[in-house]
């Protein structure tokens, strides 16, 4: 099923909400920016985060643009400060079956303090919206756990 805009955003402010409610109820209170009610700059930086989302540009494109401040380019293979999502090129090029790494576009990360099954079903669900529209390797969401 289709979301709109408005159930998208809708959405993801509830979710925002409910990730500093996690985080106070576990006195995490030093990663939370309280001047930042929509979520811009909450869940950036180190800190104690149980999963990551990695996303194309496609998927970053269906939520709203305060929420997409949220996240961040990444390398695909994992550079020298431990940031990337693959181990090597070859992996890269495998898992995407692509010559060049040049063909695989951009990957953006989110981290996430604690996320519930059906809250990472939400997110993974939005890639029914884009899913064999962009003719890009990479449509999905990426999920990693802290």
């Amino acid at each position: 099923m289709y979301k709109t805009k408005k159930e998208i955003e809708d959405w993801i402010k509830k979710f925002n909400r409910e990730q500093v409610e996690r985080m106070r109820a576990d006195n995490y209170l030093d990663h939370i920016n309280d001047d930042d009610l929509d979520g811009n700059e909450r869940f950036r930086s180190g800190g104690n985060w149980s999963v990551e989302l990695v996303a194309p540009q496609a998927l970053l494109d269906l939520l709203p643009e305060w929420e997409s401040k949220n996240w961040w380019e990444v390398s695909v293979v994992i550079d020298g400060e431990g940031e990337g999502v693959f181990d090597s090129q070859q992996e890269a090029l495998d898992e995407y079956g692509v010559k060049s790494i040049d063909e695989i576009n951009a990957h953006f990360a989110r981290r996430f303090y604690d996320v519930s099954l059906d809250e990472e079903e939400w997110w993974i669900s939005l890639e029914k919206e884009i899913e064999g529209k962009t003719g890009l390797p990479f449509e999905q969401f990426r999920v990693n756990y802290g």
